[in-house]
């Protein structure tokens, strides 16, 4: 007599809430980034008065992400193996490089930038806005070679999360612009060049994520499972509810319809639930669908989810925290060069 056994097999879930939070800050980041590298770099006037606050917000962004990716790792010292063990052929080594100079440009790039020192500020903002892009598309690059999950390995994931990443940034410079603001530059219309560049992002967007899931949708029977645990599976509600929806319908009906302060900030809250959500759908709808057993177990659960929500104020607290700091550091600065 044959007897079958079948085993119901647990997956740890690698990545959990905490790089879904630090992939859509990383993205954030750099696109504030290359918003703020726009004017100071290639000049395009009518976003000038956004090169400020953009260039803080990057910074806010990038600290609670950081702090997210090390508490990820349980014991944060071991983040500093991968700066002692260098990999050339590991997409992680690279990217612990990017986001340590990122970080390292960001701030002589602010100094300058409000010490009005423009040839300085060109420069770092050129050498900022490549390691912008290399940050946005390295988040993509960390999921697209990892092999076995259909959902991931793709070439176009990459560019996908550097598109959103920009939505993201124009969204919360969308929401914050009123507060953050400080000098306008006389006849720029620097809200009808946000209305511009977010309908294109977003519309560019909608290609990406439509293209990548066919993609993934004719690699096979793994594939078309994947996709449809987003479509009209467990993802189905954070997918079509929150990512399209919330994120993206009602975003390009409202710019298409209004144009105007309070609609540019309403949209900016829906697309950043939009991006948030596609990093969500994609790091765990990746994973959800192992080769073998049913079951996905993720450990730190409910802990992880609090720890985002904490970090996520703390990049709040910080979008207020640093515009009012450096404006005293650098009104006491250069307050102190005049009376020199």
């Amino acid at each position: 007599m044959d007897f079958s056994f079948v085993y119901e097999i647990q997956h740890n879930a690698a990545f959990g809430p905490l790089i879904v939070l630090y992939f859509f800050l990383a993205g954030l980041s750099a696109g504030l980034f290359l918003i703020s590298a726009l004017s100071t770099v290639f000049g395009w006037q009518p976003v000038k008065p956004l090169a400020k606050p953009a260039a803080l917000m990057a910074l806010a962004a990038l600290i609670p992400g950081l702090l997210a990716l090390v508490a990820d790792l349980g014991r944060p010292f071991r983040a500093l193996y991968l700066f002692f063990n260098v990999n050339p052929t590991s997409i992680m080594s690279w990217g612990s490089f990017i986001l340590l100079f990122y970080g390292i440009v960001c701030v002589p790039y602010i100094w300058f930038l409000w010490q009005g020192q423009v040839k300085r500020v060109k420069l770092f903002g050129k050498i900022g806005a490549v390691l912008a892009v290399c940050l946005g598309l390295y988040t993509g690059f960390l999921l697209a070679v990892v092999p076995g999950k259909p959902l991931w390995n793709s070439a176009l994931l990459p560019v996908l999360f550097l598109v959103s990443g920009c939505v993201a940034a124009l969204s919360l410079i969308s929401l914050t612009k009123k507060v953050f603001t400080q000098e306008m530059v006389p006849g720029a219309d620097y809200e009808s060049a946000l209305h511009t560049l977010k309908v294109w992002f977003v519309v560019l967007e909608v290609y990406l994520v439509s293209f990548h899931l066919l993609t993934v949708f004719f690699l096979g029977a793994q594939g078309e499972l994947t996709v449809m645990n987003l479509l009209a599976g467990e993802k189905a509600f954070t997918f079509w509810g929150i990512q399209i929806a919330v994120g993206i319908v009602l975003p390009l009906i409202l710019l298409s319809l209004i144009q105007s302060s309070a609609t540019l900030g309403l949209v900016g809250v829906f697309s950043l639930a939009g991006v948030f959500a596609l990093r969500y759908n994609f790091v765990f709808g990746g994973q959800e669908l192992p080769t073998v057993g049913t079951q996905l177990y993720h450990q730190g659960g409910g802990m992880e989810w609090l720890s985002v929500i904490v970090l996520l104020a703390l990049g709040v607290v910080l979008l207020f925290v640093l515009p009012y700091l450096s404006r005293r550091v650098f009104h006491s600065t250069s307050s102190k060069s005049i009376s020199s």
